[in-house]
């Protein structure tokens, strides 16, 4: 019988997952399928990049919503078929969408600080993801699961770009590409900072409670 902290901790990342897929439809409902009406109105500066943002925005569907799905599968230890296809699907959607972005963010028309922030973001997108793909290669599976929730919370970072560049236009802080530029940096490295620290607090906690007689 699993122990009471390993119940909690379960339930903890069920429900973490169940909001990260609501936001998750919210912002492809609200902010992702309109480009798919292909008007060029909608594009704005992008509409000559028109096709490399559709790669980024199609790749980033598929895998902000496989990612929840396969981790949850993963950490319960069910339908593990299910889990390795959603796996292969999120990491083939995630490459071609932090390609199509990283090309975005280094020809941005913005300012070089939010390319930047684009470029960490994409980045960090690789190294993440790939970290995960060489955890599960070796059967390291507790390394593949902490890799794949980073991995997911970098994927979520343009979720949060929406959000925090939302909140500081309508706070009215800064002009546009200020608030852009901040929001290019805060959308990823804040919550990976967050998530880094739950999960060493995690590893600190579960020693002290198995060094405890």
């Amino acid at each position: 019988m699993p122990s009471p902290v390993l119940r909690k901790t379960k339930t903890g990342s069920m429900i973490l997952l169940g909001l990260a897929l609501i936001f998750a439809l919210v912002f492809i409902v609200g902010f992702a399928l309109p480009y798919l009406s292909w008007n060029p109105a909608r594009f704005g500066p992008y509409w000559p990049k028109r096709g490399w943002l559709l790669m980024h925005i199609c790749g980033g569907i598929v895998g902000i919503l496989a990612g929840p799905v396969a981790i949850w599968l993963g950490i319960r230890r069910q339908r593990m078929a299910v889990h390795r296809a959603l796996g292969f699907t999120y990491l083939a959607s995630m490459g071609l969408s932090s390609l199509a972005a990283l090309y975005l963010a280094i020809h941005t028309d913005v300012s070089w600080v939010f390319g930047m922030g684009l470029s960490g973001l994409a980045v960090a997108w690789f190294v993440t993801t790939g970290l995960a793909w060489m955890a599960i290669r070796r059967r390291l599976i507790t390394q593949h699961q902490e890799w794949m929730i980073r991995s997911y919370v970098v994927t979520f970072g343009f979720v949060n770009f929406r959000w925090f560049a939302g909140v500081l236009q309508a706070a009215g802080v800064g002009a546009l590409p200020d608030q852009l530029a901040a929001a290019s940096w805060f959308c990823w490295s804040i919550p990976l900072l967050i998530t880094e620290a739950v999960l060493q607090g995690q590893k600190i906690r579960n020693a002290s409670l198995r060094a405890q007689p």
